[in-house]
């Protein structure tokens, strides 16, 4: 980022052509999309499922996803001093607003759409509940 005045940052990020909005294909993908996610889909992951989830009306398979469902929590920051106290803070500037559009506990991951418990059985025998059910989604078509 860059100061331009007291009261307006603007950054200094060249954006790809990659970034901007594209018209889709013909043979765009048109089925149900489902998304096997847990606590560990976290950082990008966490942001791909958030954003998935404030676009599509794709069905949601796991446990909660780490990060949070308001926007990122990492990547660069803007450290600014406050004048009276000298106290040294850290603003993100990646700064997301989709998520005023739909009710969301604040501070929470993406929430399952159906949600999975694993026990410790089904670790130990190596079990994929979030595939199995997906699996059994897709064709029953639920």
């Amino acid at each position: 980022m860059r100061r331009i005045n007291d009261n307006l940052w603007i950054n200094n990020y060249e954006y790809n052509d990659n970034l901007t909005l594209k018209q889709p294909k013909d043979n765009v993908f048109t089925g149900k999309l489902y998304v096997l996610m847990n606590g560990i889909s976290f950082s990008s992951a966490a942001d791909l499922v958030s954003n998935l989830k404030k676009t599509t009306d794709a069905i949601f398979i796991g446990e909660e996803a780490g990060g949070t469902y308001e926007g990122p929590t990492g990547g660069d920051n803007i450290v600014v001093q406050l004048p009276n106290s000298k106290i040294m803070i850290r603003i993100p500037p990646n700064i997301q607003i989709g998520h005023m559009y739909k009710k969301h506990p604040i501070g929470r991951g993406v929430l399952p759409t159906h949600p999975v418990k694993h026990t410790v059985k089904d670790i130990v025998n190596g079990r994929d509940l979030e595939m199995e059910l997906a699996r059994t989604s897709i064709q029953t078509k639920k």
